[in-house]
């Protein structure tokens, strides 16, 4: 009987390890294969300069461009979605008699913080315990994990770490291996000295050299509206080929240009190294490419999704009525001429998007579960009347109680595909009779209204997205950081709990996200994601647009280059560039 038990455990373990990610234990992704020269500076555009460089709090792209450079994790991942290890060598998964999961990390020795501190066990189980599942601080992390299967870390001793769960978990492994590790001798001197964790690390951090990190390089300088500038990590644990410390660049600098048009003309001058075209300009940038010295290539759909929303919390409850009503978001959904998208911004070098998951995510990506809503100003019309509106005399729409449907449509400023899009949409939402303002703002302010103040009515905007679905799990569930059309009272203090919607369908994609992590067995967890598609696509609180190409532009200079959709042009491996001076 013993004997039995002993085998189906190894059984159950055994299930647990093939139901991981991908991983390579090659220390080529860590770049001991590569070989490259020393010196130089890296730079990049930007549209914005950082919030913050506290992970905990940036919801955007622009701080959290800066933040990956200089935090590290336990594991990496390359351009091609395979990951690998990076501040731990190894680990095991085990599954104990009573149900509970255990994750062992096994770090690496020698690596040090940029300030010279060594690397231990001690800043791991600070960063799980003390930051990421404290209470006291919420964070988008939690919103991964339920409640009752926080992840609960243990010192073995100076290099290893056991993080127990109560219960399986299929994302355990990805998650806690990607966490980016704080240095507890820094944040500790913080909250000693009376500081709110939130408070750590705000902008004025960079140029007080305040900045401790494990990444490869470190911000050193801001100066707003100009450019933020990053250095060599001193004490950065990877070595090439050669034995030669990485990273070779000297400095990489995020030179801050809030004008799509303007970043193009930087990268045309040699002003930046590196340029994601829009498809309008890609033949041109194909066409010179040889004479100008660039490389310019087109890849897959990027995993990206993008998006118009409204605010069923609205200030005015009569706009929260109509954004409420399906058939309102339907006959906008129909009103949204995702051709004439393709053909006029991207130049064809995009797809056509319907759902939550980009067809990039080959994985769990499910075509057939999805409703589609073709261009159809007539089906529209069709999905107004169902809704209770109709049109006055001056062909004006109106809702059941004779209220004139009007509202602000906004997007972030500088970002020519968004501004295209809302005035292709605008035009044909005047055809319905509908009066929309659009308007444009700065991107920093347009974020703030949707986490922090939900005093915005309709917005066109995006998430970065990625080959797993449940990364999303902040945006889906109804306790949500970032469920930003449908807030729920707990979580931000501006929604009337008096005044609260929940259809059912938000509580059964609520649920999918909640239990999908329970499960080992893929055909069930892609069956889920596939009923999580088939709802968002049917109820759309989210009205889709277009995916584009995944396309590419950088100096020829730069060496040791290999982009795509999920990489990015330099991001994955930042630190075994080199550019030619």
């Amino acid at each position: 009987m013993r004997k039995l038990w002993f085998v189906l455990a190894i059984l159950a373990l055994a299930s647990l390890i093939f139901a991981l990610p991908p991983y390579a234990a090659s220390d080529k992704y860590l770049g001991a294969d590569a070989t490259g020269k020393r010196g130089g500076k890296l730079i990049l555009g930007t549209l914005n300069g950082p919030k913050t460089l506290n992970d905990i709090v940036a919801q955007e792209t622009s701080s959290t461009d800066i933040i990956n450079r200089f935090m590290a994790s336990m594991v990496e991942r390359d351009n091609n979605g395979l990951w690998y290890p990076a501040l731990a060598e190894n680990w095991t998964v085990e599954r104990t008699a009573d149900g509970k999961m255990i994750l062992t990390w096994y770090l690496r020795k020698g690596v040090k913080w940029s300030d010279g501190h060594p690397f231990t066990a001690d800043d791991v189980v600070y960063t799980i315990n003390d930051i990421y599942f404290n209470k006291d601080i919420p964070n988008d992390m939690q919103n991964l994990f339920a409640e009752d299967n926080w992840p609960k870390a243990y010192k073995v001793d100076d290099y290893t770490v056991r993080v127990v769960f109560n219960r399986v978990y299929r994302l355990a492994w990805r998650y806690m291996g990607g966490l980016p590790i704080w240095p507890k001798h820094v944040v500790e001197k913080y909250l000693a000295e009376g500081k709110k964790f939130e408070e750590i690390w705000g902008v004025d951090a960079i140029n007080n050299h305040e900045i401790v990190g494990l990444g490869p390089f470190i911000p050193v300088e801001y100066v707003p509206a100009q450019y933020v500038r990053l250095e060599r990590n001193p004490y950065y644990w990877k070595k090439d080929k050669n034995g030669v410390q990485l990273p070779y660049l000297d400095e990489v600098i995020f030179k801050i240009i809030p004008d799509m048009n303007a970043m193009k003309l930087s990268f045309e001058n040699g002003e930046i190294d590196t340029y994601g075209p829009r498809g309008t300009e890609y033949k041109e940038l194909k066409d010179k490419a040889e004479e100008k010295g660039w490389v310019v290539g087109t890849g897959g759909p990027n995993f990206g999704t993008q998006f118009v929303t409204f605010n069923w919390n609205a200030p005015d409850p009569v706009k929260r009525k109509w954004f409420r009503n399906e058939y309102f978001r339907k006959a906008v959904a129909y009103a949204l001429d995702k051709q004439k998208i393709i053909d006029t911004l991207y130049n064809g070098l995009a797809i056509e998007q319907w759902g939550p998951i980009s067809k990039a995510a080959k994985e769990w990506y499910n075509e057939s579960a999805l409703k589609k809503y073709p261009y159809d100003l007539e089906m529209a019309r069709m999905m107004l009347m169902l809704g209770g509106f109709s049109w006055s005399e001056e062909g004006k729409l109106v809702d059941s109680e004779g209220n004139i449907v009007k509202f602000i449509l906004t997007t972030n400023a500088g970002n020519k595909e968004r501004e295209g899009i809302g005035n292709i949409l605008v035009e044909n939402l005047k055809k319905l009779g509908m009066e929309v303002t659009f308007a444009p703002i700065d991107f920093n302010t347009l974020v703030q209204k949707l986490v922090a103040t939900g005093d915005w009515e309709a917005i066109i905007i995006g998430l970065t997205g990625g080959d797993e679905p449940q990364g999303g799990a902040n945006v889906w569930k109804i306790k949500g950081a970032l469920h930003f059309w449908n807030y729920h009272p707990d979580v931000k203090k501006f929604v009337d709990p008096n005044d609260f919607y929940l259809p059912e369908w938000e509580k059964e994609i609520d649920t999918i996200f909640k239990e999908n992590v329970n499960y080992i067995d893929h055909d069930k967890v892609y069956e889920m994601f596939s009923r999580y598609q088939q709802l968002v696509s049917e109820h759309i609180p989210l009205i889709y647009t277009t995916q584009r190409l995944f396309l590419y532009a950088y100096n020829k200079k730069l060496h040791n280059v290999d982009p795509t959709s999920l990489g990015g042009i330099t991001a994955w491996n930042m630190d075994w560039i080199w550019k030619e001076e």
